[in-house]
């Protein structure tokens, strides 16, 4: 499917997002009385997502050029699209520091999912993104201004790590004064919460972290990586506080007869009403590991090693 005009939502003056599975961000700059330069944020899954971006631009910037693809992080469905555009466009690929590494060492992604070298089952697209070639990486929070006219665009990188290694958000402030905060997966929308309850995370308390730390972010417009646009933080933040606090409580709850970390994934999919297939097995299993750490070192659960097993046990 083709990307359409319905899909863009203009925010301010030059800075837009595409509805997508994964939001992308669009920035456009004037250059002279026809031509503009372009700025993704994001690109979506894959190759094919790509040449949908890519189309969309040319039909609608005819005289546009991409200029760079700004990445919130290395996952597939945020950075699959970016080699393909820059074979055919030439453009840039800015990233973090450590997600920059990963966007050029992609199999690191299903390694740590794995935990070792991954089973070809789950080396798919969804979750091994083409390797590419980063230009720019950004050193820690700094501050980028666009040039835009008599003025400029000013883009603010802001370190929202926990759902991976290194993810940033992009606030950004255009010539009008309007403020809009691209998010990354640090946020999910309220569909996609409800839709997927338990969600990847990395890092269970660096994302808690993150979440307290974007509720004090000022902006006009919240996009989270996916979901609906929002224009106050606090209801959609809390929400997505909320469902990690509950899957802590839930796992809490399972661990009053002690189990192992896969029986442990068992009561939880069993009772989260989740079927688990293979990447959702890796993908769930990398990320109660993720909950039990945290979990642990907070002190609401142990483990001991009986019989060559890891037990995890609640703290009474």
């Amino acid at each position: 499917m083709s990307v359409t005009t319905e899909q863009l939502v203009k925010l301010s003056e030059h800075i837009s997002y595409l509805k997508m599975p994964t939001n992308t961000g669009l920035i456009t700059i004037p250059r002279g009385e026809e031509s503009c330069d372009l700025y993704l944020i994001d690109s979506g899954n894959d190759e094919t997502n790509g040449a949908r971006l890519l189309d969309f631009m040319r039909n609608n910037f005819p005289n546009g050029t991409l200029r760079a693809i700004i990445n919130t992080h290395s996952h597939a469905d945020h950075c699959g699209g970016n080699s393909y555009l820059v074979r055919e466009t030439g453009c840039e690929v800015w990233a973090s520091k450590g997600e920059a590494y990963l966007m050029e060492f992609p199999t690191i992604e299903t390694q740590l999912i794995w935990g070792g070298t991954p089973i070809h089952d789950i080396r798919s697209k969804y979750l091994l993104a083409e390797a590419c070639r980063v230009k720019r990486v950004f050193d820690g929070e700094e501050e980028i201004a666009l040039p835009c006219g008599a003025g400029r665009i000013s883009l603010k990188v802001v370190s929202l790590p926990g759902h991976y290694v290194d993810q940033v958000g992009f606030l950004l402030t255009d010539t009008d004064g309007m403020r809009v905060m691209f998010a990354g997966d640090v946020l999910s929308g309220r569909n996609a919460i409800k839709k997927h309850w338990i969600q990847y995370l990395l890092d269970e308390t660096k994302t808690k972290e993150s979440l307290q730390k974007i509720q004090t972010i000022e902006a006009d417009f919240y996009i989270p990586g996916h979901g609906d646009v929002v224009n106050n933080i606090e209801g959609i933040a809390e929400l997505n506080l909320l469902a990690i606090l509950e899957t802590e409580d839930m796992i809490v709850d399972e661990l009053k007869s002690p189990k192992t970390t896969e029986e442990l994934l068992k009561s939880v999919a069993d009772r989260s009403g989740i079927v688990l297939k293979t990447s959702q097995f890796c993908l769930i299993g990398s990320t109660l590991r993720s909950y039990l750490t945290g979990l642990y070192e907070s002190g609401r659960i142990d483990y001991e090693i009986r019989e060559n097993r890891m037990i995890w046990k609640r703290v009474s």
